[in-house]
């Protein structure tokens, strides 16, 4: 890959910042591994065709299709394992939002939602719509987690932080902001505030001084989610953006346990990573798992757009809503109409469960009984082909009632929910998988997730799920 010329002062500063490097000896297996972190290069080289459109300012939709619009899905959220949530929006290449297309019924411009699975393409009917727009004032709680490691540079880490200045100065008076450092070790630089004037004070603006170790990603944003559930008003949407210009190498917690934290304490993780020298998809992964954007730049240049980009797409999207069908990898279409004129986006989002979590099982019965209708098939061969996907996973089929019993029996619901969990299982077993990789087991009323005192509680009460053992 070409690199830019490495000017005289740039020079200084990498010599300067290799002064900071360590090696760091992590204790593995009872032996010793080594990592020297890399030293800092030049900004890395865009591919071809790279164009990066960032969220700059807010406009009306306008009634005709605006030139060179572009619809884009920004994440996507199903960490609820109950419905799918994709936050879109509609740019130009100048990077002007266009708010407002969600007018009537709220479908009357987006023309429609489809999605394929197991090469089976489906329109998706039961979707609603709403926007999130910067005028709601909504407050949102936001820790910025920033890369001091020693391959960033002196120079690239003050770009850095005078960029996380401008951004400070763009953020709205209800949004509050915790500043987060780290290379092998985590620095809370500044706690929570919505004291603009607070936050810019504890910002320093020293370049590595202090730091310049390794790359400890997830401790940078465990250290991020420990603050914001200690500090953040309940209630209150969170969010960590997190930036890195390498690998993970220092970390004392874990990639699935740092995205376990996130998910129990409903925190998006939005990613930027930055240069040649990244694990690609790494950081992406980390993003898509806890419902957060994933972006990758070239250049010391984008930092300060970016920062605004990924706040303002926090602060205004689209937001696309249905239930959960099916899990696995799904390839989904979004199309915006403005009479012929189209725009459209093609993403993709994998919702198969991660061990320990519980997702729900469309499956029915009739009434009273463990005989699975004809409408289950769909779910039933979505699970089979799951797990021949995965052949090391193991499940548990649980049942579950609700607490009407008109019997004499007062062990009849959790009797019902034991079968009707088996008349999965062996649903499961005819379509091809092994008894032993499925557990089964009745809870009848005893674990309700609403109330049983309305019908729509006690149809909630009524559920198969499943939770994943082993992947």
């Amino acid at each position: 890959m070409t690199r830019h010329a490495v000017t005289p002062s740039y020079r200084h500063n990498v010599i300067k910042s290799l002064r900071h490097s360590v090696i760091l000896a992590i204790l593995l297996l009872g032996g010793c591994a080594s990592w020297q972190e890399p030293e800092a290069t030049a900004d890395a080289t865009p591919p071809p065709g790279y164009a990066p459109i960032f969220l700059r300012t807010v406009a009306p939709l306008p009634e005709k299709k605006p030139q060179k619009a572009a619809l884009t899905a920004t994440r996507v959220d199903t960490r609820d394992g109950k419905t799918v949530k994709i936050y879109a929006h509609v740019l130009d290449s100048n990077g002007t939002y266009y708010t407002g297309g969600v007018k009537g019924n709220g479908k009357a411009l987006w023309c429609k939602v489809t999605e394929t699975i197991n090469g089976t393409t489906r329109e998706v009917k039961n979707y609603t719509i709403r926007e999130v727009t910067e005028r709601d004032k909504e407050p949102i709680a936001v820790a910025l987690v920033m890369d001091n490691s020693g391959s960033m540079g002196d120079a690239r880490a003050r770009a850095m932080q005078a960029s996380v200045e401008d951004f400070l100065g763009l953020k709205q008076p209800q949004d509050a902001v915790a500043l987060v450092r780290y290379d092998h070790h985590t620095e809370v630089e500044s706690a929570l505030s919505s004291n603009t004037d607070e936050v810019r004070a504890r910002l320093k603006q020293n370049g590595l001084e202090g730091f310049g170790g390794g790359t400890a990603i997830h401790s940078g944003v465990a250290a991020a989610i420990e603050h914001l559930d200690a500090t953040a008003p309940k209630g209150t949407r969170k969010a960590v953006i997190i930036f890195t210009d390498g690998q993970e190498n220092s970390s004392k917690i874990s990639r699935d346990e740092m995205i376990s934290r996130a998910i129990k304490s409903n925190i998006v993780v939005c990613a930027v990573d930055f240069g040649a020298g990244i694990n690609e998809g790494y950081m992406e992964d980390i993003a898509r798992s806890t419902g957060g954007s994933y972006s990758h730049i070239y250049g010391t240049a984008e930092f300060r757009p970016m920062f605004e980009d990924v706040y303002r797409r926090l602060k205004n999207s689209y937001v696309i809503e249905y239930p959960v069908q099916d899990y696995g990898p799904h390839d989904v279409k979004l199309k915006l109409c403005w009479g012929k004129d189209t725009a459209s986006s093609t993403f993709n989002y994998d919702n198969t469960p991660d061990v320990g979590a519980i997702a729900l099982l469309n499956v029915n019965f009739d009434h009273g009984k463990a005989t699975l209708d004809a409408s289950s098939s769909v779910a039933i061969n979505n699970i089979v082909t799951m797990m021949k996907a995965l052949p090391k996973m193991t499940i548990e089929v649980r049942g579950h009632t609700d607490n009407t019993n008109s019997t004499t029996d007062p062990d009849f619901n959790k009797k019902l929910s034991q079968k009707r969990a088996e008349a999965v299982r062996d649903a499961i077993v005819r379509g091809g998988i092994k008894a032993e990789r499925i557990a089964v087991k009745g809870y009848g009323d005893s674990e309700p997730v609403a109330s049983n005192d309305t019908e729509e509680g006690r149809a909630q009460n009524r559920r198969t799920e499943f939770i994943s053992l082993t992947r």
